[in-house]
């Protein structure tokens, strides 16, 4: 049971200071006279003793302070010191519940932190102005002579703290370094709506039946880049025109991957998608488990891959005389076109986010002619009110 008080003394170190004749001074004239420090005395959970020392009286009661809460909720224990080696290793093993994308994004960021602090530097001793400098530091680092974006530093930012939270939620430290770190105000980049119009441009310049596949269940039914190279036959329900976007374990036929959402997503298949995908099962070979596999090359049959994907959509893109866009504006604008006819809501469950927030604020765009029937609206009520 642990002892609940936390103490506080003044520890004297040095020779007794001494008067004229060199008899000892008494002690109340010592704080004058002798050098000191202040010390923190505690008892963990099992009846261990601590102490830490400090240089005055005022950073020792606010560290007892803060450590008498601690120990009341039973958590005066101090945490066992773990070098940033031994932390990648162990935060990594601990991550199941992220896909292999964050996954990869939070084991480069541990590199950062490794290159910035040395691997033997124990995540115990990395305070608030350590996590500042490797910010500064991480801010001014050149990679292929450009500096990072503002975007980018905050991203590190979102992923230290992140990191550093589960040593904290694993008591291997007490406060989070990275709590405090503001990030960086950045603009909206904003996105290109596509038109459908362009959506059918862009069908037609495509070279093949898969690449059809790809930019259709991207724009009519709002997948991820990942959920399409990653969909299978057994997805797809075209009696009940559905697909579904759900974690595939590693198996003979399919590789592990979860999706961002995490949980079972059921949407619609209109039209569009159900003509490309009957076209697409029937070039299916035997044994093809996904929707998607490389046509040619060494990894024929294989389930087609990101590589040179951003490349290959340029190249479509500029044949089919579409304004620039990004792959994932496709996405954007299925979630644009859906929020005209129905509820916000349902946008965001067919869309697969979490929060609301992110369908509202970087999913949707004001069309032009919402614009302008807004701009009616208010010409007819000041004009009905005219007199």
């Amino acid at each position: 049971m642990a002892i609940e008080k936390v103490s506080i003394s003044r520890k004297y170190h040095g020779k007794v200071p001494t008067d004229e004749r060199g008899d000892p001074l008494p002690k109340s004239e010592w704080p004058s006279k002798r050098p000191s420090r202040w010390g923190v005395r505690w008892f963990g959970d099992e009846g261990t003793r601590y102490s830490r020392s400090f240089k005055t009286r005022k950073e020792a009661e606010r560290f007892a302070e803060e450590k008498q809460a601690e120990v009341r909720d039973g958590a005066g224990d101090e945490a066992k010191p773990m070098a940033l080696r031994e932390y990648k290793k162990l935060y990594l093993s601990l991550r199941g519940d992220i896909t292999q994308g964050t996954l990869t994004e939070h084991t480069r960021t541990l590199g950062y932190l490794i290159a910035f602090f040395d691997e033997d530097r124990l995540i115990g001793r990395i305070g608030p102005l350590d996590a500042r400098s490797f910010v500064g530091w991480f801010r001014k680092r050149k990679h292929r002579g450009r500096h990072p974006a503002p975007a980018t530093v905050n991203k590190i930012i979102r992923e230290c703290r992140r990191i550093f939270r589960e040593a904290v939620d694993c008591a291997l430290i007490r406060r989070n370094p990275f709590a405090g770190i503001r990030q960086e105000r950045v603009g909206d980049p904003g996105w290109q709506y596509v038109k459908p119009e362009h959506f059918h441009g862009l069908i037609k310049a495509c070279p093949s039946t898969r690449w059809r596949g790809v930019i259709t269940l991207a724009y009519c039914c709002g997948l991820r880049l990942g959920e399409i190279l990653n969909l299978t036959w057994g997805d797809i329900d075209f009696e009940q025109q559905r697909l579904r976007v759900v974690r595939k374990s590693a198996s003979e036929r399919t590789e592990d991957w979860t999706p961002k959402d995490k949980d079972l997503r059921i949407l619609p298949l209109p039209e569009a998608a159900i003509n490309v995908l009957t076209e697409l099962q029937l070039e299916v070979a035997e044994g093809q488990a996904y929707v998607f596999v490389n046509a040619k090359g060494p990894a024929a049959g294989e389930r087609m891959k990101r590589q040179n994907f951003t490349r290959d959509f340029k190249v479509v893109r500029r044949r089919a005389g579409v304004p620039k866009c990004k792959f994932h504006d496709l996405r954007k604008s299925f979630c644009t076109n859906l929020a005209e006819v129905v509820p916000l809501h349902v946008v965001q469950e067919l869309a697969g986010h979490a929060d609301i927030r992110t369908t509202r604020k970087h999913y949707l765009q004001v069309q032009a002619k919402q614009v302008e029937a807004a701009r009616v609206a208010v010409d007819k009520v000041i004009n009905d009110a005219t007199v």
